[in-house]
C-alpha cells in the first residue's frame, strides 16, 4: 500500500477518534410518576391534541426539562399479541408536544429493570430488544406510514410500513433519541424534525398516529395505544389521531450529501500460477455529490452526480446451483428510498437496482391532494439486462443507458387506489430500448374483501450486438418466432396480475391469477420468467389459544396451483398442506407437506413429486436466538440438456449469540444435496457458511467482520469494516475485502490450498448538510 494512502487512512481514523462519542447512558434513580389511567377500556381510534412545548427540551433521556410540562399524555394501552385487547402487565405512558421544528415524544415504561432486554448495537439492529415507537400516517390514507423507534438506551430503528403489514427495513430518516434504564423500568425521549416527514400543506395538521411497545419475554408481547381489532385486516385504518398541529413546516429547503471514496485494489496475476501474488493497482479517489430540495413538504427533488452507490456490505450468498433463474437482492441504497413505496406493484416492472452504476440520477417525488407521483431518471454506465424465458433467464451487461420511470397513483375511499406506471430504457452503446406501460388498482370491496389488479404492456427493440449475442447462445422463444440473440428484432408483450383476498379474525383466503406472455420483458424491472400463466389459491385458519398456554396460536393451511404456458401445455400442478404454530419462548414453528406435484421441465414430465419442509425459530433468550430449516423430498435436477428426477435434502442452521450487550456474532450454515432418484448417483452437494461478528464501542462507533465460504465455488471471503455513524447519512467507513479460491482442483493438485485472488482496501466519508 502506498504511503499517501496509508496517511489518508490514518487521518480518517484520527477523525473518527476525535469526533464526540455517544456512549450508553447511565441508570438514573428516579422516573416521573405515571398518570392513573383509571378503569381499563381499550382505546378505539383515540385522539390527542398536543400543545406547543412550554420550554426547552434537550433529548438526553431526562424528562425533567421544562418543555415537558403540560405535554399531552397518552395512556390505556392494550395488548395486541398474544392477548387480544387485554390490559398489559406493565405500565405505559407517552407524552407528546411540539414546536415549529420538531414533534417530541417521551415514552415511560414501568417494568422490572433487570428483565429489560437492551443491547448497545448499530442503528436498525434493535428489533430483538425491548423497543418503543410511533407510527405516523401523515396523509391519513392508510396506504403507508412511518415507524420511528428506539430501544431503552436510545439506539434508533425506523421502517416504512406498507398497507398489508409489509415493512421496508432499509428506510431511514433523521431524528434524535436517547433513553435510560431506571429503577422502575426505562424511559425514551425522541425529537422528530418536520423536515424529515412528508405531509400536506394544510395550515392545521391532523395525522393518524399510534404508539407501539414491543416487550419480548416468554412471548413477543406487543402493546398499542390505539386498540387493534383482529376482525379488521387493515390495521393502519385503526390508528388514533394527533390533531391541531399548527405553525409548522419543514425547517429547511436544501440538503447536501457530498461523499469522498478512496480505494486500492489488487488481483491475482495468473490463475494458472496462484503463487505469483497480486497485481496491486494505484489508489483511486472518487468524489460524489447528492442534493435534495424541498419545494414544500409535499414536493421534493433529489439529484446525485457520480454517486457512490456501492454497498458497504456484500449481499449474502445464495445457493443457486440448481436454479435456472436470476437471483433477487433487496435495494439498500438510500437515494431510492423517497417514494419507493409507489413503485411496489404486483408486476415488478421497477427494480431500482437495475440502475446499477449511474453517472447521474435525478428524482422528483410529490403529492397533491390524494394524488401521489414520482419520477426517476438516470444515465447508467453499466446497464444489466435480464432476458426472461419459459424455463430460464439470462443476464448480460449492455453498457451505457438512459432510464426514465414515472409513477402516478390516485387514492380514494378506504385504502383503495388506481395508478399508472411507465418505464423506458434506451441503450446508447449497443442500441435498442425497452419500455413498459402499466395500469393498476387496489379496491377495498368490504371490510374483509379486497381486489388488486395490474395490466402491463411492454415494447422491446433489441440492439444489434454480436458480442452480447454470444453470451446468450442460440435460444429461441414465442414458438421459434424470435431469437434470444441481439439481432435487432422488435416485439410487444403483456402481463396481468389479479388477486382477490379475504381476511377475517380467523381466516385468510386468496386467489391469484398471473400471466406473462412469451414476449413480455421489463428493462427496468425484475422479470425472470415469461410464457407462463398461473392460477394459485391459498387459505389458512388461525385458532387463538389462551395467552398463557405454551402453544398460543395454531394455523393449519393449504395452498395449490396450476401453471401452464401460452400453448396450453401444463407446466406444473401442485397441492401443499401445512401447519404454523406460535409458542412460548418467542418460538415459531411451521411445516409444509407437498402432497403431489406434476411438473413439466425441458420437455420431460416429472409426476408424483413429494416433499416435506419444516422451520423452527426461537428468540427464547436475550443472549441467544437460534433457528433451523430442513427440507427433504423430490426435486428436479434442472440441467436443461439432461433433467432427471432427484431426491434431495436442504437444511440451514442460524443463530445469534450475544456474550455481552456490545458483542454479537451471527453464524449461518446452509447445505444442499441432490441425488438421482433412479440410480442414487450424487448430482450435487455443497454448503455455504457465513458469520457476521459485531462489536459496538459506542452508539456511533462499531466494527464488524463478515466471513463467508461458498463450498460450491470453493471461495472464501473475509471483509472487515470499521464504521463511525452519526446518522444514516453522515458516516465514515474504513474497510477491506479479501477473496480467496481453493486451487486444488483448478490446478490438478499442483497448488493445493487457498490463494488470495482479489483484495480491496477502501474508505468512504459522507456528510449530510441540512439548510
Amino acid at each position: 500500500m502506498n504511503r499517501s494512502y496509508t496517511l489518508c487512512l490514518s487521518g480518517i481514523l484520527a477523525l473518527i477518534l476525535a469526533l464526540p462519542a455517544a456512549g450508553q447512558t447511565s441508570r438514573q434513580t428516579a422516573s416521573p410518576q405515571l398518570t392513573d389511567p383509571g378503569e381499563f377500556v381499550p382505546n378505539v381510534k383515540p385522539a390527542i391534541l398536543p400543545q406547543m412545548k412550554s420550554g426547552p427540551i434537550t433529548v438526553d433521556g431526562d424528562l425533567t426539562d421544562a418543555g415537558w410540562q403540560g405535554a399531552e399524555r397518552s395512556v390505556n394501552f392494550s395488548e395486541t399479541n398474544p392477548g387480544d385487547q387485554t390490559e398489559p402487565p406493565i405500565g405505559i405512558e407517552v407524552w407528546t408536544t411540539y414546536d415549529e421544528s420538531n414533534i417530541y415524544f417521551a415514552f415511560l415504561i414501568e417494568d422490572d429493570p433487570n428483565a429489560v432486554r437492551v443491547n448497545m448495537s448499530d442503528r436498525d439492529a434493535i428489533w430483538q430488544d425491548d423497543y418503543v415507537g410511533v407510527i405516523l400516517d401523515t396523509y391519513g390514507t392508510a396506504a403507508w406510514s412511518y415507524f420511528i423507534a428506539s430501544n431503552p438506551i436510545g439506539i434508533q430503528g425506523d421502517t416504512r410500513i406498507i398497507q398489508g403489514g409489509n415493512e421496508d427495513m432499509g428506510f431511514d430518516i433523521i431524528f434524535q433519541s436517547d433513553g435510560k434504564v431506571t429503577e422502575t423500568g426505562y424511559q425514551v425521549e425522541m425529537a422528530v424534525p418536520f423536515q424529515s416527514l412528508r405531509f400536506s400543506k394544510d395550515e392545521i395538521q391532523d395525522w393518524n398516529i399510534n404508539f407501539w411497545i414491543t416487550h419480548p419475554r416468554d412471548s413477543r408481547n406487543t402493546y398499542s395505544w390505539a386498540a387493534i381489532s383482529r376482525d379488521d385486516p387493515c390495521w393502519l385504518c385503526q390508528l388514533g389521531t394527533v390533531e391541531g398541529i399548527s405553525g409548522v413546516a419543514p425547517a429547511g429547503k436544501f440538503e447536501f450529501l457530498p461523499a469522498f471514496t478512496g480505494s486500492q485494489a489488487g488481483s491475482l496475476v495468473s490463475f494458472d500460477n496462484p503463487t505469483g501474488g497480486l497485481d496491486n493497482g494505484r489508489m483511486t479517489t472518487d468524489p460524489s455529490f447528492g442534493a435534495k430540495y424541498s419545494f414544500n413538504s409535499n414536493l421534493v427533488a433529489d439529484v446525485a452526480v457520480d454517486p457512490d452507490f456501492s454497498q458497504i456490505e456484500s449481499d449474502a450468498a445464495q445457493i443457486d446451483v440448481n436454479s435456472t433463474f436470476a437471483l433477487f437482492f433487496d435495494e439498500r441504497r438510500p437515494f431510492f428510498q423517497e417514494g419507493s413505496e409507489l413503485f411496489d406493484t404486483p408486476t415488478q416492472t421497477v427494480y431500482t437496482r437495475s440502475i446499477n452504476n449511474p453517472r447521474g440520477v435525478a428524482k422528483l417525488t410529490g403529492r397533491a391532494g390524494k394524488t401521489s407521483f414520482s419520477y426517476v431518471g438516470g444515465f447508467d454506465d453499466d446497464s444489466p439486462i435480464i432476458l426472461p424465458f419459459e424455463e430460464q433467464s439470462r443476464f448480460v451487461s449492455a453498457g451505457e443507458s438512459y432510464s426514465s420511470i414515472l409513477r402516478v397513483k390516485q387514492d380514494f375511499g378506504s385504502t383503495s387506489h388506481v395508478g399508472g406506471l411507465v418505464t423506458d430504457r434506451r441503450y446508447t452503446e449497443s442500441g435498442g430500448s425497452g419500455s413498459t406501460f402499466a395500469l393498476d388498482s387496489s379496491l377495498r370491496l368490504s371490510n374483509a374483501l379486497s381486489l388488486n389488479t395490474q395490466i402491463t404492456a411492454s415494447q422491446t427493440v433489441e440492439a444489434e450486438d454480436e458480442e452480447l449475442s454470444a453470451q446468450v447462445g442460440d435460444l429461441r422463444f414465442d414458438d421459434g418466432r424470435y431469437t434470444a440473440a441481439f439481432d435487432g428484432e422488435s416485439y410487444t408483450g403483456w402481463a396481468a396480475d389479479v388477486s382477490l383476498n379475504r381476511n377475517t379474525r380467523h381466516m385468510h383466503t386468496e386467489v391469484n391469477y398471473t400471466a406473462r406472455n412469451p414476449t413480455f420483458r421489463a428493462a427496468n424491472g425484475f422479470i425472470t420468467q415469461n410464457n407462463q400463466q398461473e392460477l394459485f389459491a391459498f387459505t389458512n385458519y388461525t385458532f387463538y389459544q389462551d395467552s398463557d398456554a405454551f402453544i398460543q396460536r395454531i394455523t393449519p393451511k393449504a395452498f395449490g396451483g396450476y401453471f401452464w404456458n401460452f400453448d396450453g401445455q401444463r407446466k406444473d400442478e401442485f397441492v401443499w398442506v401445512g401447519l404454523n404454530m406460535m409458542m412460548k419462548g418467542q418460538t415459531f414453528f411451521n411445516t409444509q407437506i407437498l402432497v403431489a406435484s406434476n411438473e413439466r421441465f425441458a420437455g420431460e414430465d416429472f409426476r408424483g413429486m413429494r416433499r416435506v419442509n419444516a422451520n423452527l425459530n426461537s428468540n427464547f433468550s436475550q443472549k441467544m436466538q437460534v433457528g433451523g430449516f430442513v427440507g427433504y423430498g423430490n426435486a428436479i435436477s434442472r440441467n436443461p440438456s439432461n433433467p432427471v428426477m432427484g431426491v434431495g435434502t436442504d437444511f440451514s442452521l442460524w443463530a445469534t449469540f450475544k456474550p455481552t450487550s456490545r458483542f454479537s456474532f451471527n453464524p449461518r450454515f446452509s447445505h444442499a444435496r441432490l441425488e438421482n432418484e433412479a440410480t442414487g448417483e450424487e448430482i450435487f452437494s455443497g454448503f455455504i457458511i457465513r458469520n457476521r461478528m459485531n462489536y459496538q464501542f459506542t452508539k456511533r462507533l462499531f466494527m464488524r467482520v463478515v466471513t463467508q465460504y461458498n463450498d460450491f465455488a470453493k471461495r472464501l471471503e473475509i471483509d472487515p469494516l470499521v464504521t463511525y455513524k452519526v446518522n444514516p447519512f453522515t458516516a465514515v467507513y474504513v474497510g477491506s475485502t479479501h477473496d480467496f479460491l481453493d486451487f486444488d482442483q483448478r490446478t490438478n493438485g499442483q497448488h493445493p490450498g487457498f490463494y488470495q485472488t482479489q483484495r480491496q482496501v477502501f474508505f468512504k466519508l459522507q456528510y449530510l448538510f441540512r439548510m
